[in-house]
């Protein structure tokens, strides 16, 4: 078996998807979908269970049983930092009240935060331009690395700082386990090639010719 080897760098785009409660996104007049360029870096911080130990040792000190059970993915936390303020991309990723420019009107202008349970849903996906070895297909078309987090939740903002210098906006996040109806409803099916993701999986990559998406400049519906 040969895999494809490249050599991913830097990150293009972050796309925010509303999803339900069962983590499979919306769609109609109540989805929300957000493309944005405008964050510095996003922390990827996978939390493992380590295996329960069962160690008895006998009279002497040897063992009589060791034994360690498999740990196990948990979830993973998603520290992204913001160097722009965009109220959609904020409302959508931790449920808050959006503000906006007037009665009938669509622009959002701020957020307001609460103290209601963090019950809000999103998917969160990212693409890497490829360089060096691999960086284009046989044809000549640009590889790209695509990240899916099929299932986000529990988003927190992080202390944040007014000072003589650039503003940093931190949002956390952690992974819930996919839907196996994620990808149907979530148009990504191109990113993936002929994949899917499986029920209960938290995140993977795939290398992809397919570019990543437009940025949106707020929020627009999923089809």
């Amino acid at each position: 078996m040969v895999d494809l080897q490249v050599a991913p760098i830097k990150a293009r785009v972050i796309r925010i998807v509303k999803l339900d409660t069962c983590g499979v996104p919306v769609t109609g007049a109540s989805s929300s979908m957000v493309v944005i360029k405008g964050f510095t870096e996003t922390n990827v911080s996978p939390d493992y269970e380590d295996g329960e130990e069962f160690l008895t040792k006998l009279a002497d000190g040897t063992p009589c049983v060791n034994q360690k059970d498999p740990s196990f993915l948990k979830r993973a936390e998603l520290e992204t930092h913001w160097c722009i303020l965009s109220p959609d991309a904020i409302g959508l990723i931790t449920g808050e009240r959006v503000l906006f420019a007037g009665a009938g009107v669509v622009t959002g202008t701020g957020v307001f935060f609460g103290t209601d349970p963090l019950t809000n849903h999103v998917s969160i996906e990212l693409w890497q331009e490829v360089s060096g070895y691999g960086q284009c297909d046989s044809s000549g078309a640009q590889r790209y690395v695509y990240w899916a987090f099929p299932n986000v939740t529990n988003a927190r903002v992080n202390d944040f700082t007014f000072e003589n210098g650039v503003f940093d906006f931190v949002t956390v996040m952690e992974t819930a386990g996919a839907s196996a109806l994620w990808i149907d409803r979530n148009l990504s099916t191109s990113w993936l090639g002929d994949e899917t993701v499986e029920a209960g999986e938290h995140f993977g990559f795939n290398i992809t010719t397919t570019a990543p998406p437009s940025v949106t400049y707020g929020a627009t519906a999923l089809a």
